[in-house]
């Protein structure tokens, strides 16, 4: 719809100054013979003066301070999409036993799946003990998925000044069924063998990896 609004603009823009140019300046006589000629010729160049005194105005007080805008607030979405790139990598490094910078760049659903699966819910994050905190995996998904929300309220304040692909991409990442599995904290026998089951690890895993795709896209967006 935005190309197509675009489009009717530059149309009528572009009819709007061969009038003015043809008609006004007497490039040409008249447009037509019939003997209403100079009537017609008259009404339309009136009607190209307003409309190109309009865009003009429409350009100087609406679109050009909107794209400074743009332009000067790109920084801040920028970095507020990289530390919301940066929680949803820890949530794949807390499964990790040595640190990897961007595990999320190339990691694939299958390595994701077994590294899923070859840990233990409630074993320590490896993530959160590198920065001294004693945090297991489940406690720290759920701590992280508090900083997610947070991050993308706050950048989502700038939505007007986003691109709609990237509006709609973080509001799926919100969304994500990933962020549903890990929402509720709780540590008994039931909860250990449920958050165990090699069922539940898979389900995370594939919600995570979709969350990851998800980031990736929005970081290259910037």
């Amino acid at each position: 719809m935005e190309k197509v609004i675009k489009y009717v603009l530059l149309i009528t823009t572009l009819i709007s100054l061969y009038i003015i140019f043809c008609v006004g300046l007497d490039w040409f006589w008249t447009i037509g013979n019939s003997p209403n000629a100079d009537k017609i010729n008259l009404v339309l160049i009136n009607l190209s003066y307003s409309y190109i005194a309009g865009f003009i105005f429409y350009i100087l007080v609406s679109d050009l301070p909107y794209r400074l805008k743009i332009e000067k607030l790109k920084p801040v979405i920028k970095s507020k999409i990289n530390d919301l790139y940066n929680q949803i990598n820890a949530c794949a490094q807390t499964f990790e036993t040595e640190e990897i910078n961007n595990i999320i760049e190339d990691l694939t659903l299958e390595e994701l799946t077994m590294k899923i699966n070859n840990n233990d819910m409630y074993n320590n994050s490896f993530y959160a003990t590198m920065f001294g905190l004693q945090r297991n995996n489940f406690e720290f998904l759920n701590d992280t998925k508090e900083n997610v929300f947070n991050i993308i309220d706050s950048l989502l304040r700038y939505k007007e000044y986003m691109k709609t692909e990237q509006v709609l991409t973080t509001e799926k990442i919100k969304d994500s069924d990933f962020f549903q599995l890990v929402k509720v904290y709780q540590d008994t026998p039931n909860t250990r063998s449920f958050y165990s089951n090699p069922q539940f690890k898979n389900a995370l895993a594939n919600d995570l990896y979709e969350v990851i795709k998800f980031v990736k896209k929005l970081k290259k967006s910037t």
